[in-house]
């Protein structure tokens, strides 16, 4: 099996954008004004319209390429987690993860994110998040750190009725 890790670290590499151009360049004769323009309308697109695509169209990358978990030792998940984060960098993607999260559910979720439709920003990042703040359907069960933001109490079991004016938000 390490040898096919071996392939897909380097599928995963070649994945990788090519380093992009800074958003502002006065070698390319660009002006500051030309700059914000570019990066508002960017930004007009961004909340506008839904991305189309979802990840693996734009990295050429297909979530069969990846092995089970039951297939794999912590550390060649961790390599291929590590890899993928950096490739993810190079798109301007981001995620948000707890930090103790097992390496298993790390590599799961982020082999998930072939599967999402994200939008490819130039300026700034796109944060693919998997938490949607709520404790009972969280994926990152007992890891989650939304339960640190107050909302814990509101999911006790043994508290019947959530007064919504105690919820921090």
């Amino acid at each position: 099996m390490q040898s096919y890790i071996n392939h897909l670290l380097a599928d995963i590499t070649e994945a990788c954008r090519e380093q992009q151009p800074e958003a502002y360049s006065g070698a390319a004769g660009e002006n500051d004004l030309e700059s914000i323009e570019r990066y508002f309308e960017e930004v007009e697109r961004w909340l506008e319209h839904e991305p189309e695509h979802d990840f693996s169209y734009y990295c050429g990358l297909q979530i069969e390429q990846f092995p089970p978990v039951e297939q794999l030792t912590n550390e060649q998940m961790e390599a291929v987690s590590l890899a993928f984060e950096k490739l993810l960098f190079t798109w301007n993607i981001g995620v948000e993860m707890p930090e103790k999260l097992p390496v298993s559910r790390k590599y799961t979720l982020l082999v998930s994110v072939l599967e999402k439709k994200v939008a490819i920003v130039e300026n700034g990042f796109e944060t693919v998040e998997f938490c949607s703040y709520d404790p009972p359907s969280c994926p990152f069960d007992e890891w989650c750190t939304c339960k640190e933001l107050g909302l814990k109490d509101q999911y006790d079991d043994d508290q019947e009725d959530v007064d919504p004016d105690s919820i921090p938000f």
